[in-house]
């Protein structure tokens, strides 16, 4: 009787062992989520860049910015849900001209749409610059 005792706590043992990493859960509702450099892995489009600020000025805002090969959008946004919401103007233009919205599926990798009146939805993918 007590060998069986042994017995059952060693495969209880070997089978919680031999289980995978416990997951950890990511809230992408923090601003540490977005915040840092990023850079596209989306194919044909590797050179699109994306930076992602704490704003001083004012709280719960955040700064976005970006670039394609020189060109750049930048503004601000909130934290909306799980995503972050900016609308940024392009090239120093003086009125909104496109909206990024940018969902972190993991702590390194976010999904952006980038939406403009004057094209079509942009879908980008990015990872954390090291």
């Amino acid at each position: 009787m007590r060998i069986r005792g042994v017995v059952v706590v060693m495969l209880c043992a070997t089978s919680a062992c031999s289980a995978g990493p416990a997951e950890t859960t990511f809230t992408a509702s923090s601003p540490d989520a977005f915040t840092g450099a990023w850079r596209s892995v989306t194919p044909s489009l590797e050179f699109v860049g994306l930076s992602v600020n704490a704003m001083s000025s004012e709280m719960g805002v955040l700064g976005a910015r970006l670039t394609f090969s020189g060109v750049y959008w930048d503004g601000s946004g909130r934290i909306a849900g799980d995503s972050l919401v900016a609308n940024v103007t392009g090239d120093g233009a003086r009125t909104e001209s496109g909206v990024i919205v940018a969902h972190a599926r993991d702590a390194r990798t976010l999904r952006v749409q980038f939406r403009s009146a004057a094209a079509a939805p942009l879908n980008l993918t990015f990872v954390r610059e090291h």
